[in-house]
């Protein structure tokens, strides 16, 4: 399941977006997005419950709003290193934490069985399309399975949905199966993707160079990030 649409912005005004992992008092804003972003799902998905599975992690992408919001991305030389080692992180200064809102613009949940991780479900709210967060996601996701000691990344996505494909590729997800009338709304084909083994220095090397060139080029198109 994913809907993400992931194609640079022209001129936009700025946004700025947190990733971090999900929170108890969270659960009824994810359910009203998904229910906004896949109308038509069932069953949908139960946040409050997911939320206290163990072997998984669900990561939020929320968008700020309120005085003092303004990010500023710390530059650092480790930046490589901390991506390969799962903790990439982003630095705010001004942290007025009374004084922000944020708001879900997008969510991944991934679960965790033996040495595979898997994207169960992946939106991004229409209004927050094109402004890099399905990519941020799918880092996010990759570097929870990384942290988790996986070794391949794997999803579901609709045979017609070329954009969230071109994404998964870029990313190293290839497609080794598919399964027939998997979406119950219209009896569409999902496409199985994997990536190869994300242990790999090759891999992480790649997930490195991806990662950076989110930051630039997202920002560069006004879409600014914090990680938690």
């Amino acid at each position: 399941m994913a809907a993400i649409e992931e194609n640079p912005a022209g001129s936009t005004p700025p946004r700025f977006f947190v990733l971090r992992t999900v929170e108890p008092g969270d659960h009824d804003q994810l359910s009203a997005l998904e229910r906004a972003v896949f109308p038509n799902l069932w069953p949908h998905t139960n946040f409050a419950r997911e939320i206290k599975k163990p072997r998984q992690t669900i990561l939020v992408a929320t968008v700020l709003s309120g005085p003092d919001n303004r990010p500023v991305v710390e530059r650092s030389p480790s930046l490589v290193n901390r991506v390969v080692s799962g903790i990439r992180t982003m630095a705010m200064s001004g942290d007025h934490e009374g004084q922000r809102r944020e708001r879900a613009a997008g969510w991944v949940v991934v679960w965790f069985v033996g040495g595979e991780a898997h994207i169960a479900s992946i939106g991004v709210a229409e209004s927050e399309r094109r402004r890099g967060i399905g990519e941020l996601l799918v880092l996010g996701a990759i570097e929870a399975a990384t942290a988790n000691q996986c070794d391949e990344v794997t999803l579901e996505v609709r045979e017609s949905n070329k954009g969230a494909q071109a994404l998964y590729r870029k990313y190293g997800f290839r497609v080794v199966g598919e399964r027939k009338g998997y979406y119950v709304d219209d009896n569409e084909d999902a496409l199985i993707m994997t990536t190869p083994d994300i242990r790999e220095p090759e891999y992480a090397a790649l997930l490195a160079d991806l990662s950076a060139d989110h930051v630039r080029r997202w920002g560069d198109s006004g879409s600014h990030f914090e990680r938690r």
